[in-house]
């Protein structure tokens, strides 16, 4: 396993402090969040080359096509 360093924007930062979210859960979801990365690339790397160059667009896509998970990982963050 390899260690990955994250700054986290203040404002969210305390809204995970605030949620009371486990490290681990954290670490999931940011693992999570790669693995998904991971899969869009592999399956698009060839027809979108150009559009992934973009980051924020393929986050609104990640979070559009995945939207069950991120509604999972924001219920779970708000227990």
């Amino acid at each position: 396993m390899s260690t990955l360093t994250i700054e986290l924007p203040e404002t969210l930062s305390l809204e995970v402090q605030r949620n009371g979210v486990s490290l681990e859960r954290l670490e999931q979801a940011v693992s999570d969040f790669v693995k998904i990365y991971l899969q869009e690339v592999r399956q698009t790397a060839t027809a979108f080359q150009s559009e992934w160059s973009d980051g924020a667009a393929f986050a609104r896509r990640v979070i559009a096509n995945n939207r069950e998970l991120f509604e999972e990982l924001q219920r779970l963050s708000a227990n």
